[in-house]
């Protein structure tokens, strides 16, 4: 797995400003210049973004690469995910813009609460009203802690 993903660990309550831009947490930022790409996603049955890099778009088409033998789904799997990312960018200020389109799937406006909230290989963007009433503001609940890991 590639390094990129291990810094991703946390979750942080920031809000949107007037132009619906959010400041990403230091350590989640690419590297000034990289890429990043949005998603709109579903997560719990809740509407969010997805933020990724480049490393975790290819660390996605390896994964169907790896597992995926028909040719035909294999080029359809990939197309859906190209398909489905936004190229976006991060500011030198540490913002990222919230486009329209996906501010409104996610039902993030501006000046409101959002959470960022780490992923396997890539961060998300929820309304911070959705993340607590689905997770709450604490530790995971004893009775979901099936491996005893948090």
């Amino acid at each position: 797995m590639n390094d990129q993903f291990l810094h991703y660990n946390g979750t942080q309550s920031y809000k949107t400003d007037a132009k619906n831009r959010v400041t990403v947490v230091a350590g989640w930022r690419p590297p000034q210049g990289e890429p990043i790409y949005l998603m709109a996603s579903e997560e719990e049955g809740v509407n969010i973004i997805k933020v990724l890099t480049a490393g975790a778009v290819q660390h996605r088409i390896e994964t169907f690469e790896k597992n995926v033998t028909d040719s035909k789904k294999l080029a359809k799997l990939k197309t859906r995910l190209k398909r489905v990312l936004r190229d976006s960018s991060i500011n030198d200020q540490g913002k990222l813009l919230i486009p329209r389109d996906l501010a409104a799937h996610a039902g993030i406006a501006p000046d409101t609460e959002v959470m960022l909230s780490a992923g396997h290989s890539h961060f998300e963007i929820w309304p911070k009203a959705k993340y607590e009433e689905l997770f709450g503001t604490a530790a995971v609940p004893e009775e979901e802690d099936e491996f005893g890991a948090f």
